[in-house]
């Protein structure tokens, strides 16, 4: 299907700001990272999904992504769309009517945020679509199609709040779910595997199945990206001393925040409180002048991204 440009599981190494000759869509299995679309910065957690148009600039101001393994696929639009659109059309291969185009491309359009938490349906379509895509099947085609169909509806109704994720939760994933939330606003806290794991009323080999499930990850590997996540946010929006972040954060000391977070975002604590978080108005200008990257850019990136063993 020469209309899909790329797709495939695995990390995302670096995101320089660009633009694609299509419409991306990107679910995180794991990692926790901080991407902009048109200058503006966007959280992106493990078990989320995200969606960029033609027009759209973005990337990470990182040099260097976070560990991550995202499933991702990029795929032309009925033409390039270079400038800002109210709606657009899909190519005649994916069937939508005028009417289900002009429907799906209005909310895409229109939304000011690109990152969803994924609903289970998104989870487990984009995965299937992906596997789909890479294999050799008979009628493969045929239900690429369906899934990728199907991937924008549910992303349509995920954009428009249309879903209820909850309610596809069992009650103890409805538990690990709000634990997952008291974790990212309480980070500071002692958490140990076994209080987490009491706070759900599961076992702890229960607990991190469900927390595998949801986020891609362990707890603890969880704790500590967002730890990290609001560390950063703390140095770029206070003058508080490092030590005294490290402690809000639930670290024990400032060399072991230190090691920490230069082991995730690859520079010291101070380093990163004087360069990042905010583009220079050079960056920014580059930004609205950066061009399509080309198909070939695209598939040798995604190539170099796919050798790296999951």
């Amino acid at each position: 299907m020469s209309w899909i440009i790329s797709y495939g599981h695995f990390p995302i190494k670096e995101l320089a700001p660009h633009k694609n000759q299509g419409m991306e869509i990107t679910f995180v299995e794991k990692g926790v990272m901080e991407w902009m679309v048109e200058g503006r910065p966007e959280k992106v957690e493990p078990g989320s999904v995200f969606y960029t148009l033609p027009w759209q600039v973005h990337g990470s101001l990182q040099a260097k992504e976070p560990e991550n393994i995202v499933w991702h696929i990029l795929f032309h639009l009925k033409k390039d769309y270079p400038t800002p659109q109210t709606h657009f059309q899909f190519t005649k291969t994916l069937g939508f009517t005028p009417k289900e185009s002009k429907i799906l491309s209005e909310t895409f359009a229109s939304s000011t945020r690109h990152c969803f938490q994924a609903t289970p349906t998104i989870r487990s379509l984009l995965p299937a679509l992906i596997g789909e895509l890479q294999s050799t099947r008979e009628l493969r085609d045929v239900l690429a199609i369906t899934l990728l169909r199907a991937t924008l509806v549910e992303l349509k109704r995920v954009v428009n709040s249309e879903v209820a994720d909850q309610a596809t939760y069992t009650r103890s994933e409805q538990r690990v779910q709000e634990l997952i939330t008291r974790l990212s606003s309480n980070c500071g806290q002692q958490w140990t595997l076994s209080n987490m794991a009491h706070d759900c009323g599961i076992r702890r080999t229960q607990l991190c199945k469900i927390f595998h499930k949801l986020t891609g990850s362990t707890p603890m590997e969880f704790l500590s990206r967002i730890r990290v996540e609001h560390a950063k946010t703390l140095l770029r929006r206070s003058d508080t001393k490092v030590i005294d972040i490290a402690f809000e954060c639930g670290y024990s000391s400032s060399q072991y925040f230190a090691n920490s977070f230069r082991q995730a975002t690859g520079v010291t604590p101070s380093v990163y409180r004087k360069g990042s978080g905010k583009l220079s108005a050079a960056e920014s200008e580059d930004w609205e002048n950066i061009k399509f990257r080309s198909e070939e850019e695209e598939l040798l990136r995604i190539e170099a991204f796919s050798d790296t063993d999951n």
